[in-house]
């Protein structure tokens, strides 16, 4: 059963890891200051996994589902002329 974004904001940093790992989808990329941002579907909502670019070490899962905060994906999106 896929958790909704509440649920999976209740659970603890090392459960939102293991879920966010066994149920994310990879869908894009984006640097940003010293990151590197994975943007990953989980069901009924979005998560941005922020991987230090130095330490090649995970600092955040930002859970959302919010339209605005996939605005940054969208212009990394290039469509060819129909």
């Amino acid at each position: 059963m896929l958790l909704s974004l509440a649920q999976f904001r209740d659970l603890s940093y090392g459960e939102q890891a293991a879920y966010f790992t066994a149920h994310g989808t990879y869908l894009a990329r984006r640097l940003t200051a010293g990151f590197d941002v994975h943007l990953y579907h989980l069901g009924s909502f979005f998560c941005e996994e922020w991987v230090c670019q130095t330490q090649n070490e995970l600092r955040l899962l930002r859970p959302f589902n919010s339209n605005t905060k996939l605005l940054p994906y969208a212009e990394l999106v290039h469509l060819p002329s129909l």
